[in-house]
């Protein structure tokens, strides 16, 4: 009550001081009298009336003024004016000398208010600012209001844009309100239904449209990258097309799936986001917790993206176009790389020196000289070979040295023969190109929505391409005055030609391994002794494949890795191709009864076949040129059956609301796949299994899987305040056999403080205050394919023999749990939802997920005989806080600009794991690659090996080693425990280094418009965390012939004793990688990097062309505009993009760079 009446206070200490400032302050230079008096009227907030032909004579006026009464203001303007002036209370009244004031006639001014689909808006606040008066639209829209020429009109509705509109000569006004989708009474979808904003219990994004269309889309999955709080959207390719993957809310499961269900136009699809056009998004609904996921039962625990498409609005048939042109190219830099041949033949020249002087103490002379002599034939104790490969990219003359040994220097007299760019040969600048066309409208019983879209979109890398061609039919309509029935259907075609990388295909086809793993000093066509190109005997230019083709004079050549291989025939003959068809077709009937009942029947098909084409030549790469040739062709085909049949009640009772449903689910899916491979083509110009004699492999099978599904909700709320919500859902799956049926349930209330009384009547800046929790429990059946048959034992078929005469033999290939059952995740959520002054909003969120039952492999006993099964045995928790915030600074009927920004902080902890997996020497835990998993702590928590830098008195590196009780006679003044370093790798300890997950990953954003243009620029960053790069520690390798990062050129001298990088030496210890050899997991921290980074996303300035203009051209819209994706990207370290692991922490080597697309676009409405 104290604060109540403070504000009340407050309120009326400002309405008096407000009629007591009748002073001004101006500065003005030759301005007509009209801003004059706008400046008297905003000043001091009398009305000031007149009528308009009055000033047309009067002078301009200038005055500096501050702090002037009104009155002395006033006779200071108005000296020498042929006007007149009286102030009468809050009036100000102007007319001519010659005319005699007379009583204030106001004119009565009518008007309609419509919004954009030309229906009459009810309740509008029509103000004039002039006279203090205001009136409301009635049910037609339609409203009167007094004023005079001149004068200004505020029209004002909650969800819409505020306008003002001047009086003038015409006494009928036009107005058109444009929906502003940030407000209270925006309409979400939900599950299984819509409701409105503010009555929404659970935390939810909606991603508008709008939103979608500003940002150029091969596939809609990337437009979730920094505009959600708690979803991580990252990949591991930039090819086009290819999904990005999506966590919501950290990783719920180890062997589980944690990709987000997703749901299109209602129904439950396992069609990939790529398939969709994002032209024909209405939003996206990304729902976060248990109060809106629970009623999705066993599917939605990793979170829900509801995909709503776009239906036929009312009106006349509306034809819409959109076109996109634009150039692709590399979004990502390219790590600081070595790429002169000179600097790199000094480079190893310097390792072969210092191997000599430091490690076999040969003089300097001597070394010198040795390293000359022996720079293509000196062999390092880790090197099977010399690196260089004999490789001499230069003409020297007879009897010298490339090197020259007094300088270590490439010598002035030798001339340069060849030297191939790689990155120019193989990354260009390529043309995307977009087109969209939809036919859309509605009469009063039906709307209907026609779409076609065709996308070509080449990436800067040569051989990679995506294209896609879809079409989607929307209909809806009104059977009777009971029932109505709609249908949704939607076909695609999409071809991608994707080159090998390191998450797919062999890494001997990777162009990224070439370019980023060979010396420059490796060429890409063969060269003669002269340095010119080889020609066949068509004259066409000839490939080295690193294995004898270019000319030495020190004998064949030969690289030190992937030798007979050759990317430029890999992109000019080979074939990487997969053809993917989508059909989706959903229909529905919904019958009204009893006036608050709903019944409907909703039939969805899903069916995607896939084709893959993968055709080696006979030229490049030892298996095809082993084989003639190698075809191999793969197709696979999935159909999803989704049936649903719900009833919905929803009633009214004075100022309660209820509203219930219950329904039932049935999903079918299905997979047939056959594969095949053959070698040996008669003719190398058709790649078809047809033409190949020999078979290499034929493989197929099927796998089938279903649930089915009851459930409930109740929803209620009070006057508008208080909302309590309620879901039970019971699921049965064929993943499980003791235990098939699981019930999964959740709770959820919210209290809008902001509708009550004490603050609604005096607290006017507050629009919104809401306050939700929810929990609940929700299931994971998303057991991948190759553990769905975890609950039996599997096994193999193999045979021996002849065709005629076969043995077959079977053989335990997994054992299996009858017993195992659903991952469950319980979840509970609190928030507020927030808006004041009607121009700062936002969501604060806390959530604690808990998963429990998880499926870990629990070893056996060796003397069992079995190696180990799937069980209900582990526990991990996902605890975070998310904020979401913004601000319309300016929202004015010609400027509106607003700012939005998230972050969200998560933690992923390991809370319980068999105790046979673990071991005491780890406190209990287990090694994951880079990882200690132990529990009660961080998942991600690595444990590497740690550089301790240069020994600067030898030029050695060092790292640090934890003594042991075996360690203490060599270290006798120490005690266990304590930390020493060491230059034998083999010596060194592991430590645990931190985490890697972000402390903090959001967005921002923001939106202007200034008349008939506008800017979007959207970003996504992320701060903390760590990232091992294992591309980072390929190129900042000791062995001669790989790639070097220029990091390694400051490495250590007697010269340059400060540096961090051990002294060059052939042979010597990698210290980003393994230091102490063996398998991939053992490196150390020379590598490791912190993930923050800066994503510029999205920037779009566009500019519509004026209504009465567009209209005169027979426009609907006319709106043309430029767009750019991934225009500035930032991080640790110049090449590393900490985007592309979700689960782990270690950037996969060689990666695709994410693609950077800029874009002129026309978007038209007819």
């Amino acid at each position: 009550m104290r604060i109540t009446t403070l504000f009340i206070l407050i309120s009326f200490m400002h309405l008096s001081a407000s009629t007591r400032s009748q002073t001004i302050t101006l500065d003005a230079k030759e301005q007509p009298l009209e801003k004059i008096l706008d400046a008297v009227r905003q000043q001091v907030g009398f009305a000031v009336l007149y009528n308009a032909p009055v000033l047309r004579n009067a002078r301009l006026v200038s005055v500096h003024v501050k702090n002037l009464p009104l009155e002395a203001f006033m006779q200071q303007v108005f000296a020498g004016q042929p006007l007149k002036y009286t102030i009468d209370h809050s009036t100000i009244l102007i007319v001519g000398k010659a005319e005699s004031p007379v009583i204030y006639q106001p004119t009565i001014f009518k008007g309609i208010v419509k919004d954009e689909k030309g229906e009459p808006l009810q309740n509008v606040t029509v103000k004039n600012t002039a006279t203090g008066k205001a009136v409301v639209t009635d049910a037609n829209g339609s409203f009167s209001i007094e004023g005079h020429e001149g004068d200004m009109l505020k029209i004002s509705l909650l969800g819409f844009f505020p306008q003002e509109r001047s009086l003038g000569a015409s006494l009928t006004l036009a107005v058109i309100m444009k929906e502003d989708k940030s407000t209270l009474d925006e309409v979400i979808v939900v599950a299984y239904g819509t409701t409105k904003k503010k009555d929404f219990t659970g935390s939810f994004v909606n991603i508008s449209a709008d939103d979608i269309k500003k940002q150029q889309l091969s596939t809609v999955s990337r437009a979730l990258e920094g505009a959600v709080a708690g979803v991580q959207v990252s990949s591991g390719t930039g090819q086009p097309g290819a999904d990005a993957t999506i966590r919501v809310r950290g990783m719920g499961s180890i062997n589980a799936s944690n990709n987000p269900l997703i749901v299109v136009d209602g129904s439950v699809s396992n069609l990939p986001l790529s398939a969709l056009n994002p032209d024909d998004i209405e939003s996206l609904v990304v729902s976060k917790d248990a109060a809106a996921n629970a009623i999705y039962g066993s599917r939605a625990s990793n979170g829900l993206i509801l995909v709503t498409t776009k239906q036929g609005k009312q009106g006349n048939t509306r034809i819409g176009f959109d076109m996109r042109l634009g150039a692709t190219s590399q979004g990502v830099p390219d790590y600081d790389m070595v790429k002169d041949p000179a600097t790199y033949y000094e480079y190893t020249w310097q390792g072969i020196y210092n191997y000599m002087r430091y490690n076999q103490k040969y003089s300097d002379e001597d070394a010198r000289q040795y390293a000359s002599t022996n720079l293509f034939t000196a062999n390092g104790s880790n090197n099977t070979g010399n690196g260089l490969g004999n490789y001499l990219n230069y003409n020297i003359p007879d009897g010298t040295t490339l090197i020259d040994p007094a300088t270590g220097k490439i010598r002035s007299e030798a001339k340069l023969l060849y030297h191939d760019d790689w990155q120019d040969y193989f990354l260009k600048t390529t043309l995307r190109q977009e087109y969209n066309v939809n036919i859309g409208g509605a009469t009063e019983k039906t709307d209907y929505y026609v779409s076609m879209n065709m996308l070509k979109n080449p990436s800067y890398v040569m051989g990679s391409d995506f294209d896609r061609y879809s079409s989607r039919v929307n209909l809806n309509t009104k059977i009777s005055s009971w029932l109505k029935g709609g249908v949704n259907m939607s076909y695609s075609r999409t071809y991608s030609n994707a080159p090998t990388s390191y998450t797919g295909g062999p890494v001997n086809t990777n162009i990224f391994t070439f370019l980023n793993l060979f010396s420059p000093t490796y060429p890409i066509y063969a060269y003669d002794k002269d340095g010119n190109i080889i020609k066949d005997a068509d004259g066409n230019a000839t490939f080295d494949l690193g294995s004898g083709q270019t000319y030495s004079p020190y004998g064949v050549t030969k690289r030190v890795s992937f030798n007979g291989y050759s990317p430029a025939i890999y992109f000019d003959k080979d074939l990487t191709e997969t053809t993917t068809d989508f059909f989706t077709g959903r229909s529905y009937l919904e019958a009204s009864f009893w006036k608050d009942f709903k019944f409907k029947v909703d039939l969805a098909v899903d069916n995607q076949y896939v084709s893959y084409k993968n055709y080696g030549n006979n030229e490049s790469g030892s298996d095809a040129r082993d084989y003639n040739g190698i075809i191999t062709e793969t197709w696979s085909k999935a159909l999803t059956i989704n049936l649903d049949q719900l009833l919905t009640w929803n009633k009214d009772f004075g100022t309660h609301h209820v509203d219930a449903l219950i329904g039932h689910e049935y999903n079918h899916f299905q997979t047939n796949n056959m594969s095949g491979t053959k070698y040996k083509l008669y003719s190398l110009d058709n790649p078809y299994l047809s033409n190949a004699v020999r078979v290499l492999s034929l493989n197929g099978g099927q796998s089938e899987t279903a649930l089915e599904g009851y459930f409930s909700r109740f929803n209620y709320n009070y006057a508008g305040k208080y909302y309590a919500s309620a879901s039970i859902r019971r699921d049965g799956s064929s993943y499980f056999r003791d235990n098939r049926w699981g019930t999964f349930w959740s709770l959820g209330g919210a209290y809008r403080i902001s509708e009550e009384p004490f603050l609604k009547d005096n607290s006017h800046w507050i629009n919104e205050l809401k306050i939700r929790a929810s929990y609940g429990v929700q299931g994971n059946n998303g057991i991948p394919a190759n553990l769905q048959y975890a609950w039996t034992n599997t096994y193999s078929l193999s045979s021996s023999g002849s065709i005629t005469d076969a043995d077959f033999a079977l053989a335990a290939s997994t054992w299996g749990d009858p017993s195992i059952t659903w991952e469950s995740n319980q979840i509970w959520d609190v928030g507020v939802d927030y808006r004041f002054w009607n121009r700062f909003y936002g969501t604060v969120d806390y959530f604690h997920r808990k998963t429990v039952d998880m499926l870990l492999s629990v070893s056996y006993p060796a003397s069992s005989g079995r190696s180990g099964a799937l069980q209900n045995v582990g526990k991990l928790l996902n605890t975070g806080l998310e904020v979401e915030m913004g601000v319309d600074l300016i929202k004015k009927k010609d400027w509106h600009w607003s700012f939005d920004v998230n972050a969200s902080h998560y933690k992923t902890t390991l809370l319980e794991i068999p105790d046979n997996m673990g071991s005491a020497e780890l406190g209990g835990g287990y090694l994951s690659g880079n990882y200690l998993r132990r529990e009660g702590d961080d998942y991600f928590n690595l444990y590497m090996y740690k550089y301790a830098g240069v020994d600067q008195s030898t030029g050695l590196g060092l790292l640090y080693k934890k003594l042991k009780e075996a360690d203490m006679a060599n270290f006798p003044d120490n005690k266990v425990g304590d930390v020493v370093t060491t230059t034998d790798g083999s010596q060194a300890t592991r430590f645990e280094l931190g985490t890697a997950s972000p402390k903090v990953m959001g967005g921002v954003s923001t939106s202007l418009r200034y008349k008939d243009f506008d800017l979007g620029i959207a970003g996504s960053w992320q701060l903390g965390g760590k990232v091992v790069s294992r591309t980072y520690q390929y190129i900042t390798t000791q062995t001669i012939g790989r790639g070097i990062s220029t990091d390694m050129l400051n490495a250590w001298t007697p010269e340059n004793t400060s540096s961090n990088i051990p002294m060059r030496m052939l042979g010597g210890t990698n210290y980003g990688s393994q230091p102490v050899g063996g398998s991939e997991g053992q490196y150390s921290d020379f590598s490791l990097f912190s993930a923050h980074y800066f994503n510029l996303k999205t920037v779009t300035l566009g500019y519509t062309l004026p209504s009465k203009i567009a209209k005169k051209w027979q426009f609907e819209n006319f709106r043309v505009y430029i767009s750019a994706q991934n225009l500035f990207f930032a991080s640790a370290k110049k090449g590393l993009d900490p985007r592309e692991p979700i689960d782990g922490a270690t950037v996969n080597p060689f990666g695709y760079p994410q693609v950077r697309e800029i874009s002129l676009g026309l978007n038209i409405q007819l």
